[in-house]
């Protein structure tokens, strides 16, 4: 594929681990894990890949300080902070929270932005529906400050970002090739930029393999209309969207965003004592309990063989009272 400029933030390629004693354990296919949650430490998670190629748009323009969004506990925020600061770019990230105040205690991802010298802006969730007007608008006034501003869209979810999984599923042709024929690679869809570059690689390398998002907060709908905008964005450059599209499953949302059952958070912690993976219990843990209900559900059996794409994210299983808010 012919990539844009990237920088090279990421430790990759991230290994693909059989994981025989969870798929014995549930019964189901044998399940295998691309390991995103070592892309690096600070910057753990699937957003580096998408952030390699902002970030170096962004040193092409000059730029002094990125600006960006995500939940108080966004992993986008935290890896884009992280992987900002060496190059010298300051960060400002709005940040969503019930009232638009800061936490009453600061943890997890949270802290970890503090440490590395955010500039946090606290917005309530009827400002965070309008994030990209903020966004606007944040850079606007930075602009008019004599800042030389780059904004990145939620999770860095737009045509550019992409970019980082449609490259992404190269490592992952490599990685298969010789495995018998993958059932579903199954990941946690949410922003759309992870699941809009998994199903443009594997359209481009002719990667024969059903690309699967469990959707973990948004309906199935919401995210396909994600999807569009970053694939009618990317056609504005010329590139066609793929000819396959990627399926979306919405049966497993639960409660919603940021929030899980005491079901899915027992699957979770199931999970971790069969593997060692550490999960987060917004993203990774809540796909990861989708995926036991599909096998215990028969959609994937035994003899089949299913990738579940770790998209990193460990430190919010630090944030405390999750258990208990649940």
């Amino acid at each position: 594929m012919d990539l844009p400029a990237r920088l090279s933030l990421a430790r990759l390629p991230t290994p693909l681990q059989r994981m025989d004693r969870l798929s014995a354990a549930w019964g189901g296919p044998t399940i295998r894990v691309k390991r995103d949650d070592l892309t690096g430490f600070e910057v753990s998670g699937n957003n580096i890949r998408k952030l390699e190629f902002h970030l170096a748009a962004a040193v092409a323009a000059g730029t002094d300080v990125v600006v960006t969004c995500g939940a108080v506990q966004s992993n986008h925020c935290r890896a884009t902070v992280f992987a900002a600061a060496p190059l010298g770019i300051d960060s400002v990230v709005l940040l969503r929270t019930p009232d638009g105040e800061p936490p009453a205690r600061s943890e997890a991802n949270h802290l970890l932005m503090e440490l590395a010298g955010a500039e946090i802006r606290y917005v309530t969730p009827d400002e965070y529906a309008r994030r990209d007007e903020a966004l606007a608008a944040a850079a606007a006034g930075l602009r008019s400050a004599g800042r030389t501003p780059w904004v990145i869209p939620e999770g860095a979810s737009d045509a550019l970002g992409m970019w980082g999984f449609a490259a992404a599923m190269e490592e992952l042709a490599d990685q298969v090739d010789g495995l018998p024929p993958v059932a579903a690679v199954w990941h946690a869809a949410s922003s759309g930029g992870t699941t809009a570059g998994m199903a443009l690689g594997a359209d481009r390398l002719g990667l024969k393999v059903p690309v699967v998002g469990c959707c973990i907060g948004e309906t199935a709908a919401e995210v396909q209309e994600r999807l569009d905008a970053i694939w009618a964005e990317l056609g504005e450059g010329g590139e066609a969207p793929p000819s396959v599209g990627p399926q979306l499953i919405d049966d497993h949302v639960g409660l919603g965003y940021g929030r899980a059952t005491p079901e899915e958070l027992e699957i979770q912690a199931e999970a971790t004592r069969l593997t060692g993976l550490l999960l987060d219990p917004t993203y990774t843990g809540k796909a990861l309990s989708g995926l036991k209900r599909e096998i215990d559900a028969g959609r994937y059996g035994p003899g089949e063989h299913v990738v579940f794409w770790h998209t990193g994210g460990g430190f919010a299983a630090f944030v405390s009272g999750f258990r208990d808010a649940s």
